[in-house]
């Protein structure tokens, strides 16, 4: 078995992916924000990406909740940005919402090619590792970004998401951006690493989101697990 970590979805090939697990990591903020809605009750997300068509969807369907941001900030006219403490259990149990982020759905949606494909975050990175260790294929670790380019934060929950399946399978193949990721993780999670300097995580912490970003780097809070499939997380 083999797992490869992927630093941006943009140049990503159905090619790549089909036949594999994948997982979405978005950890600043989308994937976070899945995993606490679908937790706290969301009966579904459907992940767009662009918020025009995202509005259009909700537009459609009727009853249902729009989220989305770009560049950190809730789009104009929908209920909710990126936040995930936002996706409380009084406002999300059993609706529907549609999401458009800046970078997070846009890497959902070029993974559907994989099956299964799962929703991964620092929040829930052991659940995520041992579904995707279930499976008993390669696993694809998809890191969304941020608009194009690399992203600390997400390599870091990369290193804690393949470091667990490790535990669960043992000794497998590794591409060398996912020895590089447990390596980062491994030095975060002692304190030798420090993402407050690094650009996504400092564009938020200069936004005033601080209490999301000490949430999203809450390791293992929950168990939840989404899967996209059809076009729809659940």
């Amino acid at each position: 078995m083999k797992i490869r970590t992927f630093a941006t979805y943009n140049k990503l090939t159905g090619n790549q992916i089909a036949g594999q697990t994948a997982i979405v990591v978005d950890v600043l903020r989308a994937t976070s924000s899945i995993i606490w809605a679908v937790r706290n009750g969301a009966d579904k997300i459907i992940p767009v990406s662009e918020g025009g068509a995202a509005a259009a969807i909700a537009s459609r369907l009727g009853d249902c909740l729009l989220a989305g941001d770009r560049g950190g900030l809730r789009l104009q006219g929908f209920d909710f940005g990126n936040s995930p403490v936002e996706f409380s259990k009084e406002r999300v149990r059993g609706k529907t919402i549609v999401m458009s982020t800046t970078n997070g759905t846009g890497a959902i949606q070029r993974v559907e090619a994989a099956a299964p494909v799962f929703i991964g975050a620092m929040i829930n990175a052991t659940a995520v590792a041992k579904r995707a260790a279930a499976q008993n294929r390669d696993i694809l670790i998809m890191c969304a970004g941020a608009e194009g380019e690399f992203s600390a934060d997400d390599i870091c929950t990369a290193g804690a998401i393949a470091k667990a399946v490790l535990f669960e399978l043992g000794d497998v193949e590794m591409c060398d951006l996912t020895r590089l990721a447990i390596l980062v993780y491994e030095d975060w999670k002692c304190g030798k690493a420090d993402l407050s300097a690094t650009k996504h995580y400092s564009e938020l912490a200069a936004l005033g989101f601080h209490e999301d970003l000490e949430f999203c780097f809450s390791q293992d809070i929950t168990d939840v697990v989404p899967e996209y499939k059809n076009g729809i997380l659940r």
